[in-house]
């Protein structure tokens, strides 16, 4: 078994700052300081080391698996490995470091309980309240700036609209995983503009997004209020040079009436109805009952009885209830508050999205249910959404010597 990683970590936390090796060549070799991450695996770029008396700085390549960069100036391994060539057609300075065994059996131990959710424990024994906060806000933040990267995709796809940007991403929320591509392509059809200049009629917003998303022709049984709606869409897409999608895009299997996307666009509809629904209205939102306010509407009267254009059933009331505004206060507003504060310097909005996750309920899902089993229950959304990173970055893939937790665990042996 490969320990580059746990060897990288020992180079990260600074333990082999000042050390002085004897190289493969029997140079005298010391680390003087370990440089920043490259951004690839166990490389670290403007690391210093001083070898047989001559200081250098550049690339750093950790364990005996890491590709040696053209270049490098030293390579640590915690096995004997040959030796490599570098740019220069000269081997590249290498020591070992024989890793302790005791930091080996923390190390194993660690991998070992990753897919059970084992550091619940390791959790809950922290010494106080603000250093269980602190990682939890580290992986938070870290959560949040992952998604920043996806958004800033979205923005530049959107040809840097925010507004754009905002739609599309609530479109997703709005229809979760299934459907996440149509409507993605409903999106670009159907755009915020589009959305915005009807914004005073709510039966056209609702012709507009029914209509680009292939629902109004492919219906059975039309109905007067079907009928109504297809010819205002016609209008509309001649208007703004609309093309449908297929019906067959969408996935409607074994899906409950209420998460139909008919029933989800009919609210998204009602949604943008609303005088003060836009991207401005969600920044200002603090708190998960501002989000419930803002985007807890009901779809108009004809889809109480209806969850299809033209397929009456039941009487049922379809609104954005609080579970979902919840939803959407995690995925949409909080992480959407983060990116667009950090890409226009507003920091206040990257504050605020902590803020805002504190109010939310904790969510409850099959990635937690280790956690939570465990002991280690989320009070808010705060921390479920930093047990989530814990769990997709670091626990699944088992990298526990690139964890916060795993880090400091091993720390405390060195």
């Amino acid at each position: 078994m490969s320990y580059s990683r746990l060897l990288n970590c020992l180079w990260r936390a600074g333990h082999l700052s000042g050390r002085e090796f004897t190289g493969s060549m029997g140079e005298a070799i010391t680390v003087v300081s370990v440089g920043e991450p490259s951004g690839e695996v166990c490389v670290w770029n403007s690391a210093e080391i001083v070898v047989d008396g001559e200081r250098r700085r550049g690339q750093v390549a950790i364990g005996e698996e890491t590709a040696v960069p053209d270049g490098a100036i030293f390579r640590l391994t915690s096995e004997k490995v040959p030796c490599v060539l570098g740019a220069d057609d000269h081997l590249v300075p290498q020591a070992e470091y024989p890793i302790d065994r005791n930091v080996i059996a923390l190390y194993d131990a660690l991998r070992a309980g990753a897919a059970s959710s084992a550091c619940a424990d390791r959790i809950a024994s922290m010494p106080s309240e603000a250093h269980r906060m602190s990682l939890f806000t580290g992986l938070l933040v870290d959560r949040l700036r992952r998604k920043y990267d996806d958004i800033m995709r979205i923005w530049r796809d959107c040809d840097q609209d925010w507004n754009q940007t905002f739609y599309t991403i609530l479109l997703r929320v709005m229809g979760g995983d299934r459907n996440r591509e149509a409507y993605a392509s409903l999106a670009s059809k159907v755009t915020c503009a589009m959305l915005s200049r009807e914004k005073g009629s709510p039966t056209n917003l609702e012709a507009l997004l029914l209509g680009g998303a292939g629902f109004l022709f492919a219906a059975g049984d039309k109905d007067d209020y079907t009928l109504r709606l297809e010819a205002e869409f016609r209008h509309l897409a001649a208007k703004y040079s609309i093309v449908p999608l297929k019906p067959a895009v969408w996935d409607t299997a074994r899906l409950h009436t209420a998460n139909f996307p008919t029933v989800r666009l009919a609210e998204i509809a009602a949604l943008f109805a609303k005088k003060d629904f836009m991207l401005d209205g969600m920044l200002a939102c603090r708190t998960a009952d501002a989000i419930d306010h803002l985007f807890g509407v009901s779809a108009s009267e004809y889809w109480d009885t209806h969850y299809k254009p033209g397929a009456q059933a039941g009487l049922s009331p379809k609104r954005i209830g609080r579970a979902k505004t919840a939803l959407v206060a995690i995925n949409l507003a909080a992480p959407l508050m983060f990116a667009y504060g950090r890409q226009t310097g507003a920091e206040e909005l990257c504050d605020r999205a902590l803020e805002l996750l504190e109010s939310v309920p904790a969510e409850k899902n099959g990635k937690l249910e280790g956690w939570y089993g465990r002991g280690c229950v989320a009070a808010s959304g705060f921390e479920s959404q930093a047990l989530l990173q814990l769990t997709n970055e670091y626990c699944t893939p088992r990298l526990c010597a690139d964890c916060p937790l795993g880090r400091a665990e091993i720390k405390k042996l060195l």
